[in-house]
């Protein structure tokens, strides 16, 4: 899209409210019509389908993901986010599903959900954090039909992150209907922008197979990223009017994605809008006193 079609067709209607900007056809290079792209037209529709359900299904059958944040990577990070207190604001969102009834299992409070995350079965295999499930090689080639893709950058599946044993591993915890999730790092630690400036760049196995795990095994209704913010809307690809190709349109697939967002990031919460279908929901920034 050049820029006047992005202005138009993108940031004009955002002003009005508008999410997921879809390129859904156009004028082919030697045409003077315009033209359906068959697999946009065929997302758009099943991500509308999904939107739909999250406002017909009964509440108690929808499945909800949240997914926390861990950068830099190591255990005293997991659920850190620009201006929020994400564990409590947790809880406080457990509770708030659970009274508009969704089935959901609710810790005694932020340090017992704290543990249970933190802890678990992390130090059986490495990780970070509670192992909520370990994908196999065969099921993760399965459900991520990029593999070969992701190996030409990473090297053979499942690599050395977020993998143990010949497996590979989502890391979080169920509580009913409700996954919370921690979001697998980058990858590029050191050099993040690497990862964004690399024409043939791509997420990591780990990262792959926890969004794959979200949508096709989980089989999650909608998605929440808890906070400022994850990695996922910064993966390689187009910067508005992605394409099947577009490493965000892979990574969330057909999730509904609803991103706690800071109010003071309207720059990067415009990325996630428009790279990762996010709706944003904006949280205030901590007042400010004098010290002294």
């Amino acid at each position: 899209m050049n820029p006047v079609q992005t202005g138009m067709q993108v940031a004009i209607p955002e002003i009005d409210g508008a999410t997921e900007p879809f390129v859904f056809g156009g004028i082919p290079v030697r045409g003077v019509e315009p033209a359906p792209l068959e697999d946009r037209c065929v997302r758009i529709a099943r991500r509308m389908k999904r939107w739909n359900r999250l406002q017909t299904a009964r509440r108690d059958e929808l499945k909800i993901a949240l997914t926390l944040y861990c950068f830099p990577p190591n255990k005293g990070n997991i659920g850190t986010a620009a201006d929020l207190d994400v564990i409590p604001s947790l809880c406080e969102i457990l509770r708030q599903l659970k009274n508009e009834g969704y089935s959901v299992d609710i810790p005694e409070g932020p340090d017992a959900l704290r543990v249970k995350l933190l802890g678990g079965n992390s130090e059986t295999f490495g990780a970070t954090a509670n192992v909520a499930y370990r994908l196999g090689m065969d099921e993760y080639r399965r459900l991520c039909p990029f593999v070969e893709e992701i190996e030409n950058e990473w090297g053979a599946a499942p690599g050395v992150i977020n993998s143990h044993g010949g497996e590979l591993l989502v890391q979080g915890i169920t509580l009913g209907n409700i996954f919370i999730g921690v979001q697998p790092t980058f990858g590029y630690e050191g050099d993040p922008m690497r990862l964004l400036m690399a024409r043939s760049g791509t997420p990591h196995h780990g990262f792959a197979a926890f969004y794959a795990y979200l949508e096709k095994v989980f089989k999650a209704d909608a998605l929440i990223h808890v906070g400022t913010h994850g990695a996922m809307e910064f993966m390689p690809g187009k910067q508005v009017g992605l394409s099947a190709e577009c490493w965000p349109d892979r990574l969330i697939g057909e999730l509904p994605n609803i991103y706690i967002y800071s109010v003071n990031n309207p720059s990067e919460g415009t990325i996630a809008k428009r790279r990762s279908y996010a709706e944003l929901i904006s949280y205030l920034t901590p007042p400010i006193e004098n010290a002294g």
